[in-house]
């Protein structure tokens, strides 16, 4: 029974936070290295979405979005879907986002009983979607009131719920991280030198090493982590070809 209940409470799943980042908030100089993305309504306000992934290491990814984004609408102009978005009375829908572009992320590693639990409620809106409102009922609420039944941590949201805050909350998030375990580190390699018995240095060592909870992966990160995984693809190719 222990043993079980030690299993059930063991992080071996995983629920994403992505965010396409507004193109002003895009560096100038990542613009041409970042994942391509149509020049519409996501491009200009944003877009949040999330994945649910499995103990078995399956992908799942869940987006909210209005009916405009429907392919039957896909000949309406940003003029008139914007109205549509405002209004609050368009029906919204949620959709299979795996091909959707993404420039930020927040990794958070769950326990199964909390992967059930937002799979749960992203089944639910699924089956029976909201209406769609640009303020009040966007992606942003979505993503976020899904990844609250599992009680995590997610980035602060001024105002109203939005992708700008959400891109900004990342990428703070991650330069604080890193400035935390830069700290730790030269910490440990001082007390290393100092102390007799090392021991307080191994402590700080070894929680560097302990996989975080939560991971933040600002732009430039998943700009770096995409360039190196298709320069891999690529050698992988290669030597199959040979």
């Amino acid at each position: 029974m222990k043993q079980n209940k030690e299993k059930t409470n063991l992080r071996t799943c995983k629920a994403t936070l992505y965010l396409e980042s507004p193109d002003f908030l895009i560096p100038s100089k990542l613009k041409k290295a970042v994942m391509q993305r149509e020049a519409d309504v996501g491009a200009v306000t944003g877009h949040a979405f999330i994945g649910l992934t499995d103990e078995s290491g399956k992908e799942t990814v869940y987006g909210f979005h209005a009916a405009t984004a429907l392919p039957e609408n896909a000949n309406l102009s940003f003029k008139e879907k914007l109205p549509l978005l405002v209004s609050g009375k368009y029906q919204g829908f949620v959709g299979d986002d795996s091909k959707e572009p993404y420039d930020d992320k927040m990794v958070y590693h769950i326990t199964p009983k909390q992967y059930d639990k937002i799979k749960s409620y992203v089944e639910k809106e699924k089956a029976n979607p909201p209406k769609y409102n640009i303020f009040s009922g966007n992606c942003v609420v979505f993503a976020y009131k899904a990844l609250r039944q599992a009680d995590l941590k997610l980035p602060p949201q001024p105002l109203f719920y939005n992708p700008v805050s959400a891109v900004l909350g990342i990428r703070l998030y991650e330069k604080a991280h890193q400035i935390k375990q830069d700290l730790k580190q030269a910490t440990a390699n001082i007390l290393s030198r100092f102390s007799s018995t090392r021991k307080i240095s191994k402590e700080i060592l070894q929680g560097l090493k302990k996989k975080p909870v939560k991971q933040a992966f600002g732009v430039k990160t998943v700009v770096s982590t995409l360039a190196g995984n298709t320069v891999n693809a690529l050698r992988h190719r290669g030597s199959s070809c040979r």
